[in-house]
């Protein structure tokens, strides 16, 4: 026994030295898993997006949606007309019927209260 031993002690290990790891090990696994889990559930079978946009004056504006589908199954999409200081000033539902083909273009006229400055896509759901 050294002085330091006589003076403060010997500390016994009460847990094995490959416990800690093992639990940062299993921690990191867990999280990976529910990561890959969590970003594959609830993904619609479609995708939509603005492809472009024309301002035709001051009360319309054309919109030309672009929608990929994995399924054949009808969409109601919602886009909107902003203004320069972002307010909304024309909104459209636009229907887009099943159909197998993808990716598939529609193209709609939203009607503007005054000069919108681009066109929005809000939302896009089944029905």
């Amino acid at each position: 026994m050294t002085d330091l031993d006589a003076r403060y002690g010997r500390h016994r290990r009460t847990t094995p030295r490959w416990l800690w790891p093992l639990v940062a090990a299993l921690g990191i696994t867990a999280g990976i898993a529910w990561a890959a889990w969590a970003s594959w559930t609830n993904v619609p079978p479609f995708q939509a997006r603005v492809h472009s946009f024309e301002v035709i004056d001051d009360q319309r504006t054309k919109v030309d949606l672009e929608i990929f589908r994995d399924e054949p199954v009808a969409l109601t999409c919602r886009v909107f007309a902003q203004a320069h200081d972002k307010h909304v000033v024309g909104e459209r539902n636009i229907e887009v019927p099943a159909s197998s083909q993808s990716p598939v273009r529609i193209v709609s006229e939203i009607r503007t209260e005054r000069r919108a400055v681009t066109a929005v896509l809000d939302s896009c759901e089944e029905g």
